[in-house]
């Protein structure tokens, strides 16, 4: 993918990308799941947990993004989408990032072709969380859908790190790291900033409230995930 075209960003909305973003940080250093201290210890049952509901928490945004595009009368916005697919599927040499997950899912004893089928994990918090992201499209204007989509893809790069230390924290093949490698370098945020800026000109109120919404939105998923995974202490608590 050709490198984003550098934007000068107003140092309004620069300021209040950094604050969003520094709260968001704080927000999840309470949290378990990313303390590798804690997740160190986690037993089979509990990776295989995390990488089952996971899955889900994070395929589903397929839709979020569908539902985004075609909704859409904005050419640049079906274009941006069709440039991550394009790179979700790693057309050329690379590999598809859904091949790259179930190489950490497989070592967690996951096999993703089943929950495709069965979604034997799809939890109802991970199904009430992806189902309000759907919710909340339904119910805001073209602005309001592509800055919560521009929100969605910032959190990449504040997630990823975080679930990266996670990942190895957990004591698998270095092969099956390389999804959470790869996540930390994505720049998809970059490519929406264009976007972003006659929002910000014209109703920065849309902009901040998407971004309220995505950002509060992910934190109470981490907390449901966390809370759920450490839920699993005896080892005889199956989850099949």
């Amino acid at each position: 993918m050709a490198k984003n075209p550098v934007i000068n960003i107003p140092a309004s909305l620069s300021q209040f990308l950094s604050k969003a973003d520094a709260d968001y940080k704080k927000s999840l250093a309470s949290i378990p799941l990313f303390n590798p201290q804690k997740t160190r210890t986690w037993n089979h049952d509990q990776k295989k947990y995390f990488a089952a509901v996971f899955y889900h928490l994070r395929g589903h945004f397929i839709n979020f993004m569908w539902y985004v595009a075609n909704f859409s009368s904005n050419e640049q916005t079906k274009q941006i989408i069709i440039n991550n697919i394009h790179e979700e599927l790693g057309i050329g040499t690379r590999f598809s990032h859904e091949l790259l997950y179930e190489r950490f899912a497989t070592q967690c004893g996951v096999d993703i072709h089943s929950e495709i089928v069965n979604e034997t994990h799809y939890t109802p918090f991970a199904r009430e969380f992806n189902k309000s992201h759907l919710q909340w499209l339904t119910c805001h204007d073209e602005d309001e859908r592509i800055a919560a989509f521009a929100a969605y893809e910032r959190l990449d790069n504040l997630d990823y790190p975080d679930l990266l230390e996670l990942a190895r924290s957990l004591s698998l093949p270095q092969s099956a790291l390389t999804f959470f490698n790869v996540h930390v370098y994505v720049e998809h945020f970059d490519s929406t900033i264009e976007l972003l800026l006659p929002i910000w000109h014209d109703t920065p109120e849309k902009l901040k409230s998407a971004f309220d919404f995505i950002y509060s939105h992910q934190y109470k998923m981490w907390r449901n995930l966390s809370d759920s995974v450490f839920s699993l202490v005896d080892a005889d608590c199956r989850v099949a």
